[in-house]
């Protein structure tokens, strides 16, 4: 590989990436000129619908914090799709690892359980997220995971102990069953060697002890209100948490990670306005939640990636219009300003620089 370097840097100039990346492919699949590349080297059975990915990136990797995300990009049937998933290994490991759960309608989620192999590889896009630890931990810190959103609450935990190994930490999770337990053997390995940290898993089959709600976290956590929270889960179990924390005038300790978009609300009538696509010369008409949706329905294909405001792959400029943003509630009616058009609503007539 390295004596290719001096190779790449002539011709890179003057070829096409793509031609030489495909080029390159064919004297090792993970090598590239720039793009970040992983082969599959392990692949385990987390839970009935969450399956564990163990992959090698080549040397374009630039690393992540714990909390992170990473984009995942996949071909199926000729086009490619990208989901953002959220890194569970330590910063540190020479390998990463995303625990990915099979979404009943996701495309990306279901093709990476049924398809993807041991000695695949496959693309890697940008990492980013804010979900992330501060320099200086907390002096007590209270992790609350719904379902799947343990996976960046788990890596949030390993990375704070490591800091920290006698850190005050209690995790709250929040599942259906016991056999949804994601990271739990790995999680009670800790409990037993940190001693300060305190697990509290709570199953949807006990009734109301299993529902969070202000009394049901007192009772497992007394002292919650004293703590920083870091939260990721479903949007109900994140809208009762983010409503509890609000009434207790606390919601300046409370971090929390979005995992999906709001629930639509089928009887929420739709703003029927044009939409400018200026740079493609189309309008559309406004007729889905989103406008990367009602821009797919006008026959338009903009650039997308993980569909729920995280991985950015969708953001232009917004040259006119008044608009809403779907998870955050912020209303934007300036001028040539960025936005995700994955996670933005219209208000008024929009012209977008697409």
């Amino acid at each position: 590989m390295t004596a290719l370097n001096p190779v790449i840097g002539r011709f890179v100039g003057s070829v096409k990436e793509d031609w030489l990346d495909f080029m390159l492919a064919h004297i090792d699949p993970m090598l590239t000129v720039k793009r970040v590349l992983a082969k599959v080297v392990a692949i385990t059975d987390e839970t009935q619908d969450i399956k564990r990915f163990v992959l090698q990136p080549n040397k374009h990797w630039q690393g992540f914090q714990a909390g992170q995300f990473v984009s995942v990009r996949i071909m199926i049937n000729g086009s490619f799709h990208e989901r953002c998933y959220s890194l569970v290994s330590a910063p540190t490991d020479s390998v990463i690892e995303l625990g990915i759960k099979r979404q009943p309608k996701g495309k990306v989620s279901n093709w990476m359980h049924d398809n993807l192999n041991i000695g695949d590889v496959i693309e890697l896009g940008a990492v980013g997220g804010d979900f992330k630890l501060p320099e200086t931990l907390p002096s007590k810190m209270l992790l609350i995971a719904g379902g799947s959103g343990v996976t960046p609450i788990y890596s949030l935990l390993v990375e704070a102990l490591k800091r920290q190994p006698n850190a005050d930490i209690t995790v709250v999770y929040y599942v259906n069953t016991d056999r949804d337990l994601a990271f739990g053997n790995e999680m009670v390995e800790l409990a037993t060697k940190h001693r300060s940290l305190k697990l509290q898993y709570v199953l949807a089959t006990s009734g109301d002890a299993g529902r969070f709600s202000h009394k049901q976290l007192a009772d497992v956590c007394p002292d919650f209100t004293e703590r920083h929270t870091y939260l990721c889960g479903p949007q109900g179990l994140m809208g009762a948490v983010t409503k509890v924390w609000a009434e207790q005038g606390i919601s300046e300790k409370l971090t929390q990670e979005v995992f999906g978009l709001p629930a639509v609300d089928p009887n929420k009538p739709v703003n029927e306005m044009p939409i400018t696509l200026r740079r493609s010369q189309q309008l559309l008409l406004n007729t889905k939640p989103t406008l990367l949706e009602s821009a797919e329905a006008g026959g338009a294909k903009p650039a997308y990636g993980c569909r729920i405001g995280m991985c950015k792959t969708c953001s232009c400029t917004k040259v006119s219009g008044v608009v809403r943003d779907v998870i955050t509630g912020a209303i934007d009616d300036q001028p040539n300003t960025q936005i995700r058009i994955c996670v933005t609503e219209a208000l008024s007539p929009v012209t977008l620089d697409i």
